[in-house]
Parts: C-alpha cells; structure tokens; sequence
C-alpha cells in the first residue's frame, strides 16, 4: 500500500501545510507516503522540510495506491482509475470557488472508490446533508515551535485582524469608534506573526470560515483573545470552541454595535482584556490538543486503507 498525497507546488498556506503534516504522520507510523507536486514539480518549500517528506514525481495508479486529493482539485481523481482515491476537504468555500477547474462527474454522486475525509466538523456536516460518504474526520494541528504561549499583562491595546477577509465589515467597524486601533497582519513571516500576536490584546476575524482556520488558532496560542463570526465553520463550538459571547452573528442588525462595544471593553482595560483571556483558556487548551486529536484520526485512516488493501472503500 503506498499513498500520494497531491499538493499545490510552491504554495505556502493553512492547506498545503496540512497535506504535508499528513504525510509525516503517515510515515511516522510506517506507511509508505509521498507528496506529489502539481501542476509541476518542485522541492518541498522550506517552511515545511522539516516534515522531513518524500516526494514522488508521480502517482502509481495501481489498486493498491491511495491518491489524497485537495477539495479544489476533484477532477484529478479521473486521471487515476485504479486507485482509490480520497478527497480531503481542507475547506469547503474553496471547493465552490474554484469548480470551474474541476469539470467531469459531481464529486457528490456516490462513488465505490472515492473516500471523504473532513478537516473540519463544518465539511463533515455538509458533506452528510448532501448524502456523501463514506466520511471520516482528519482535522490538522498548529506546530508549537512558533506559536508559544506569550505574557498576558502589558499587551499593546491593539485589535490585529486580516485585511483580505471581510474588507467592508471590518471597514465598518474601524470607523465606528475612531478610539481603536487597528493592526492589519500582511507580509509576515511565521515568527514575525507570532510576534505581533504575542503582543495585541486582541485578534477579529468576521469573515468567511471555510475550514478551521489556522489564524484565530496561531492568535490564541499566543495570548490573545480572539473574536470571530459565526460564518462557515465559526458557526460551529466543535470548529471554533470559543464562548458564545466571543462568536457574534453577522446576521443580527445590533452586530456592529455588538462588536464594537465587545472590542472596547478589553481595549479600554486590561483588567477585561486578562479576565476575557481566561475565559478563553478552554479554547487554547483544545488547540494543544489537536495534535494528538490528528494522530487519532490518522490510525483511523490507516485502518481504513488496511482493511480494504485494494479496490473500494467501506467504513
């Protein structure tokens, strides 16, 4: 049995991360997995050698290979008849975004040979409203090497978020209190990020939540309280396990109101800010464990491969 796990070349972004930490848990636990680079080859990009992956300049489409095919990509799953093929829904906004690229038969239709993996609870409940399966969860993990636990006290009262989701919302709610400040995260590194979030109070994210994203997770391990939505995933406490009252709807006509005095309340004292964080604790601690949540979820996966060595999935 040998798996290859298909990934965007020279992409640097929460999916390819994920795709490599599959393969190195994979081959830490004895099974033969290698990336395979598309549309062209190349070597692994440097934020994730040390994976420590093997790269294949192909697929081997035998009945014995499993292809692992990124949710953007489906239509690759007609170039290899004989493998089993298993479709890893990193995101299901995604999916919809680019299935112009993807012509050929609906990933949806059931298929003998197509497994569905979900990283997220959000993908597993879409994908079982649409009748799909079979379904298994394989979610992802953050690397603790970068993103550590930073002092609490003494936080600049800056409000970090990303200026590429929701524009307009966050445009809003810059120019409701002209008392906040506003930090926008762009063109940094890994350490550099770290660094900003080990230093604001406080991380928003009001826009689309496609999977369980990386940045709300990467802001939390480092101390600062986190605020999101209830888009996509964020909808969700097993994707985004904050307190309620850290997760506003968009959808109600007082959210701006909501999240402006929410943002001022632990920008204007950090007597709030400290009691918000630890409110907050349950949600870091289920950060550090999604690691070992993940290596679960991979035996599972292998179990599945190893019952049914050759031919179609059964779960």
């Amino acid at each position: 049995m040998r798996v290859f796990i298909l990934c965007p070349a020279a992409t640097i972004s929460g999916g390819p991360e994920a795709l490599h930490q599959l393969c190195a848990a994979l081959r830490a636990k004895g099974v033969d997995a290698a990336m395979v680079y598309y549309p062209a080859q190349c070597p692994v990009p440097e934020p994730y050698r040390h994976y420590g992956v093997a790269v294949s300049p192909g697929v081997v489409d035998v009945p014995e290979s499993v292809v692992v095919i990124p949710e953007v990509v489906t239509s690759i799953a007609l170039r290899f008849p004989n493998a089993r093929k298993a479709v890893w829904w990193l995101s299901v906004d995604n999916y919809f975004k680019w299935l112009h690229r993807n012509p050929g038969p609906s990933v949806f239709e059931p298929r003998p040979d197509l497994l569905h993996l979900c990283q997220s609870q959000y993908a597993h409940d879409f994908l079982a409203g649409r009748g799909v399966g079979p379904l298994l969860m394989l979610t992802d993990y953050l690397t603790t090497d970068v993103f550590v636990p930073r002092p609490l006290s003494g936080r600049l009262p800056l409000v970090a978020y990303n200026p590429k989701k929701a524009p307009e919302t966050t445009q809003a709610l810059i120019s409701r209190d002209a008392r906040q400040v506003w930090m926008p995260l762009e063109n940094l590194s890994k350490s550099a990020l770290a660094d900003l979030l080990g230093e604001v109070r406080l991380y928003v994210d009001f826009g689309p939540h496609p999977g369980r994203d990386r940045i709300p997770r990467e802001a939390a391990l480092c101390g600062a309280v986190v605020i999101t939505g209830r888009r996509g995933a964020a909808g969700l406490a097993a994707d985004v396990p904050l307190p309620d009252r850290f997760r506003l709807d968009e959808r109600r006509s007082e959210f701006e109101a909501e999240a402006t005095s929410l943002i001022a309340e632990m920008l204007h004292g950090e007597a709030a800010f400290l009691a918000a964080a630890e409110e907050q604790a349950g949600y870091r601690n289920w950060i550090g464990r999604n690691h070992q949540v993940f290596l679960a979820q991979v035996d599972d996966f292998i179990a599945t491969m190893s019952v049914h060595p050759a031919g179609g999935w059964a779960v």
